[in-house]
């Protein structure tokens, strides 16, 4: 029971650190990177366009 108890932290450690990894990155990258990304995005025709990040 103590070993299972154990494995039931070290999981929990590690998946709640990989929560908090993935946050946007508007804050951090430069405005004309993200032009740069939406005109190249545009140019490749790419399914990614659908996607909307303004809600995290």
């Amino acid at each position: 029971m103590k070993k299972a108890l154990q494995i039931a932290v070290l999981a929990s450690l590690l998946t709640s650190f990989s929560a908090f990894a993935h946050h946007p990155a508007e804050d951090i990258i430069d405005e004309d990177t993200w032009e740069m990304i939406d005109q190249n995005m545009v140019d490749a025709d790419s399914p990614h366009l659908d996607l909307d990040f303004t809600a995290m």
